[in-house]
C-alpha cells in the first residue's frame, strides 16, 4: 500500500512539474513577446486627394538587398535612375506563419500568438490595407501546393512566378474594367519563385545540377523583372491616367546557403523600389523600416492607416510638389499611433487618476499644434513638430507595451525560485513521521502565532514589491579593479586544485575514453550550418562505421542486416537512388527493428544495436560532422562502460557498474545537443536537410524530421545512462538544469538585433525544456534497452 502511494505521489510530483515548467516557459516568453494587436481601435479618416488611384505591389520572396543590386535588372535599375526613389527595407525575424507579409500588409511585426495558429490556415484576425474594403479592391488567388517542391526538375521556381503573371493578365482582360475608374485599388503580387528557388539550389551557386532541376536564384530576379516591365506597360495601356503608384520589395532575405533564421545582413536588408503617381524622384538611397511601407501604401491610396500599425510615414518617398499633403499624411499617422497608445494605456494600467494619461493628453496638444500650424499655412514648421510627435508616440506606445513586464518576470523568478527549493528538499530531505491525532491540538485561545503569521507574510510581501517602485543606488568604490583581480585569482586556483584532484583520484586513465573526451569537446565550438552540404564528411563516417561493424564481429544475420541498410544509405546519400521514393522511410521505420535483434542481456551489444538502429536515420539528416560526433559519443559511452565492468576496486565492493554524478549526466546531455545542433538548426531553416524524406514544402514533417535528428544523440545518451546511472540521480539533473535557466530569464529581451533575440530565446529554452527533454526519452528509450528480437522474450530485469 505504501508503495503504492509513494508511486501515486511521484506521477503526481512529475506532473506538477510538467506545469511548471510549461508555466515558466509560456511566461517569460508572454512577458516579452504577445500579441500586439488590439481590437476595437477606432479607425482615422482617411485623407481626400490622394496622389494615386491604384497601386500595384511586387512582393519577391526570399530576395535579398546584396544579390539585388549586384545582379541585373535591367527595368527596375532603370526605374531607380529615371523616375523612382529607393533604399533598404529592414526587417525583423519573419515568423512561421507570414514571413514579413504581415509587417508589409498592417505594419506590425508578426503576433506571437501566430505561431500556435497553424502554417496553413492562419486567420486574419488583424487590421492591414487588405482590409479596407470601403476604399479597396482585392482580388486573390492560390496555386497547387504540390508546386512549391524543392526538388523537382519538372517545376523551375518560375512557374510559381509565372501563374502569378498569367493571373493577373487574365484579370486585366476579364475584369478590369469593372474597377477602370474606382479609387484605393490595390493588386498585391507575392512571387515565390526567388525563395524557392534560394532554397534549392542557393543564391550564391551559379547553376545546380546537383539532382536539382531549377533554375538559378538569379535568374528568377530576371524573370520578375521582365515581367514587372510588361505589367507596367499593360497598365499604362489600359488605365492611361499616370494615377497608378507601384511598389517593388521583399518580405525577408536569404543566406549563401539558402536558409533564413540567423539573423544576418542578407536575411534582414531586402530591396525597396516607389516609383509612379505620388512617389518623389530622389537621388541616393532611403533606408526604411519593413512596417513603414504600411502607412506608405495607405497614404499613396488615400486610405485609412491599419490601426495596429507600428509604422512611420516615410515622408521623403512622397511627392514633394504636394507637401501639404504629406504633412496631412503625418498628422493621421500621428492620430493613429495615438489610438494605439490610449488602447494599450487602458489594456496595460486600466483607467486610473486624471494623471494617469498625461502622456495622451500631451500628444493631443501637439496634434492642436500641428493642425493649427497648417491652418496657417506653416507646412515646413508642422512636419518638422509632426516627425517629433511621431518619435514620442512611439516611445510611449513601447513604454505602455513593456509596462507589466518587470513585475510578470518577479513572479515569474519567485515562483521558480519555490520550485527550485522544492526539488532540492525532495533529493535531499527525508519524510517526517506522519501525524495522527494523538498530536493535534484544537481550540487554542491564544491566536497570536495567526496574527504575527499573517503579518509576517504581509511584511515579506511588501519587501518582495518594494523594487518594483524604489530603486537601489550604488556608488562604485575605486578598489573594483582589486575585487577583480582577487576574484580572478581565485578561479585560476580553484582550476588549478580541481586539476591536481582529478589527476589523484583517476586511477589507471583509459587512453581512449580521454581521447574521445576531447575530440568531443571540439565540435560545439565549430558553426552548425555550412553552405553547401559535406557529403564527403558524411560518407566517410559511413565507412568508419561499415568497419566497425565488421570488427564487432557480430551474428551473421545481424550483420547483413545492418551492412544492407548503411549500403542503402550511402546509395541514397550519393544519389544512385531516391530516398523519397520511400526507403528512407523504410530505413527509419526499420531502426527500432535492428535494435531488437541484438541481445539485451547483453549490455554492450544492446548499446550496439542503438547506436548502429539509429545512425543510418542521423546520416540522411545530416550535412556535415553530425555522424562523427555520434559515433564518438557511441564510443567514448561503451568506453566508459567497460571500465566500470573492469575496475577491480568495484568487483571487490559487489557493484557491477559505477553511477554517473548528476553533473556527468547533465554534460553528456549538453554535450549530445549542441555537439549536433541547436536551436538555430530550425530557425535557420535549410530544405536540403530533409531532401533525402520529403522536398515538397510540409514544414510540420520537417521541423519534425530536424527534431529527431537533435533527439538521436540524446536518445543514445538515454540507453547508457539506464545502464551507467541510477535514476535517482535524475531529480538532481533536473535541478541543475532548472538552476542554469533561472539567470537566462532575465537575458531573454524583444530589443536588440534579430540574432540577439533569437539567441536570447534559444538559449532559455534549451536550458527550460532540455532537462525535461532527456527525462522524457530516457523512459521512452526503456524499450530500446529491454525488448528482445532474437530470444522472444521481454525482459523484465531493470537496468539500473
Amino acid at each position: 500500500m505504501t508503495g503504492h502511494k509513494q508511486s501515486t505521489e511521484g506521477y503526481l510530483f512529475g506532473i506538477c512539474g510538467l506545469i511548471v515548467h510549461l508555466v515558466i516557459l509560456w511566461g517569460v516568453l508572454d512577458a516579452n513577446f504577445y500579441s500586439p494587436v488590439l481590437n476595437d481601435l477606432p479607425v482615422v479618416e482617411p485623407l481626400s486627394g490622394a496622389p494615386a488611384k491604384r497601386l500595384f505591389l511586387f512582393v519577391a520572396d526570399g530576395m535579398r538587398y546584396r544579390t539585388f543590386s549586384s545582379e541585373p535588372a535591367p527595368f527596375l535599375k532603370n526605374i531607380i535612375k529615371t523616375q523612382g526613389t529607393w533604399g533598404v527595407s529592414h526587417t525583423r525575424m519573419p515568423t512561421e506563419s507570414r514571413p514579413g507579409n504581415v509587417a508589409i500588409a498592417a505594419g506590425l511585426y508578426e503576433d506571437p500568438s501566430a505561431l500556435f495558429k497553424g502554417w496553413k490556415e492562419n486567420p486574419v484576425d488583424f487590421d492591414s490595407v487588405f482590409n479596407q474594403r470601403s476604399h479597396l479592391n482585392v482580388r486573390g488567388d492560390s496555386y497547387p501546393a504540390e508546386w512549391q517542391d524543392f526538388d523537382k526538375a519538372s517545376n523551375s521556381p518560375i512557374t510559381l512566378d509565372s501563374w502569378v503573371f498569367k493571373k493577373y493578365f487574365e484579370w486585366l482582360d476579364r475584369d478590369a474594367i469593372k474597377i477602370k475608374s474606382r479609387k484605393g485599388v490595390l493588386l498585391f503580387f507575392h512571387l515565390l519563385g526567388c525563395d524557392t528557388a534560394g532554397h534549392a539550389s542557393k543564391p550564391h551557386s551559379k547553376y545546380t545540377m546537383l539532382c536539382f532541376g531549377f533554375r538559378e536564384y538569379k535568374e528568377s530576379l530576371k524573370f520578375v523583372d521582365q515581367k514587372i516591365k510588361e505589367v507596367v506597360k499593360s497598365v499604362d495601356k489600359f488605365f492611361g491616367d499616370s494615377r497608378t503608384a507601384y511598389i517593388f520589395t521583399a518580405d525577408h532575405g536569404m543566406t549563401d546557403w539558402g536558409s533564413h533564421g540567423s539573423g544576418s545582413d542578407d536575411e534582414t536588408e531586402t530591396p525597396f523600389i516607389a516609383w509612379g503617381a505620388g512617389v518623389s524622384h530622389l537621388s541616393g538611397r532611403r533606408d526604411i523600416e519593413q512596417a513603414d511601407i504600411a502607412p506608405l501604401v495607405a497614404s499613396l491610396l488615400g486610405i485609412s492607416i491599419p490601426v495596429n500599425s507600428e509604422g512611420v510615414l516615410p515622408r521623403l518617398y512622397l511627392q514633394s510638389g504636394n507637401q501639404e499633403y504629406g504633412a496631412r499624411a503625418l498628422l493621421n499617422n500621428i492620430k493613429q499611433l495615438l489610438n494605439q497608445v490610449k488602447g494599450n494605456r487602458l489594456t496595460a494600467s486600466g483607467e486610473g487618476s486624471s494623471y494617469s494619461n498625461w502622456r495622451e493628453r500631451e500628444l493631443e496638444k501637439m496634434i492642436d499644434k500641428v493642425e493649427k500650424l497648417l491652418h496657417d499655412n506653416k507646412v515646413v514648421e508642422a512636419i518638422r513638430v509632426a516627425e517629433e510627435t511621431i518619435e514620442k508616440c512611439k516611445s510611449y506606445l513601447y513604454y505602455y507595451r513593456q509596462y507589466q513586464k518587470n513585475q510578470l518576470i518577479v513572479y515569474l523568478t519567485l515562483m521558480w525560485l519555490g520550485w527550485i527549493v522544492l526539488l532540492v528538499l525532495k533529493i535531499t530531505g527525508t519524510p517526517r513521521s506522519h501525524l495522527n491525532n494523538t498530536y493535534k491540538v484544537k481550540s487554542r485561545k491564544d491566536s497570536r502565532v495567526i496574527y504575527y503569521g499573517i503579518a509576517a507574510l504581509i511584511f515579506v510581501w511588501l519587501g518582495f514589491c518594494a523594487p518594483l517602485v524604489l530603486v537601489p543606488v550604488y556608488h562604485v568604490k575605486k578598489n573594483e579593479p582589486i575585487r577583480i583581480i582577487i576574484g580572478g585569482t581565485v578561479l585560476f586556483l580553484a582550476m588549478v586544485i580541481t586539476a591536481i584532484m582529478q589527476k589523484l583520484t583517476i586511477k589507471k586513465p583509459d587512453k581512449l575514453l580521454i581521447l574521445t573526451a576531447l575530440a568531443l569537446a571540439i565540435y560545439p565550438a565549430l558553426p552548425t550550418v555550412k553552405p553547401d552540404p559535406q557529403t564527403g564528411i558524411v560518407l566517410i563516417s559511413v565507412a568508419v562505421a561499415a568497419v566497425a561493424l565488421v570488427i564487432h564481429n557480430l551474428p551473421s544475420h545481424i550483420l547483413i542486416i545492418e551492412l544492407l541498410r548503411l549500403a542503402l544509405t550511402t546509395l541514397i546519400l550519393t544519389g544512385d537512388i531516391d530516398g523519397r521514393t520511400g526507403l528512407s522511410w523504410i530505413i527509419l521505420a526499420s531502426s527500432p527493428i535492428s535494435i531488437f535483434l541484438h541481445p539485451a542481456d547483453d549490455v554492450k551489444k544492446r548499446l550496439t544495436g542503438v547506436t548502429y538502429g539509429l545512425f543510418c536515420p542521423l546520416v540522411l539528416l545530416s550535412a556535415s560532422y553530425e555522424p562523427q560526433v555520434y559515433l564518438l559519443l557511441a564510443i567514448h559511452l561503451m568506453t566508459l562502460l567497460d571500465n566500470d565492468n573492469n575496475d577491480e576496486e568495484l568487483k571487490s565492493t559487489g557493484h557491477c557498474r559505477r553511477s554517473l554524478s548528476p553533473s556527468d549526466l547533465m554534460l553528456y546531455i549538453l554535450l549530445s545537443f549542441f555537439g549536433t545542433g541547436n536551436m538555430a538548426s530550425i530557425s535557420s531553416f535549410d530544405p536540403m536537410w530533409t531532401k533525402h524524406f520529403i522536398t515538397l514544402f510540409s514544414p510540420f514533417t520537417m521541423s519534425a524530421l530536424i527534431l529527431l535528428k537533435l533527439a538521436i544523440p540524446l536518445i543514445l545518451v538515454g540507453c547508457a545512462s539506464r545502464v551507467l546511472a541510477s535514476s535517482s540521480i535524475f531529480l538532481a539533473v533536473l535541478l541543475l538544469g532548472d538552476c542554469l535557466s533561472l539567470p537566462l530569464i532575465f537575458t531573454v529581451t524583444p530589443q536588440g538585433s534579430w540574432l540577439d533575440i533569437g539567441t536570447a530565446i534559444s538559449r532559455y529554452a534549451i536550458a527550460v525544456t532540455l532537462p525535461c527533454l532527456f527525462l522524457v526519452l530516457y523512459h521512452l528509450s526503456s524499450p530500446l534497452m529491454t525488448v528482445d528480437f532474437s530470444s522472444r522474450k521481454t525482459l523484465k530485469k531493470h537496468l539500473v
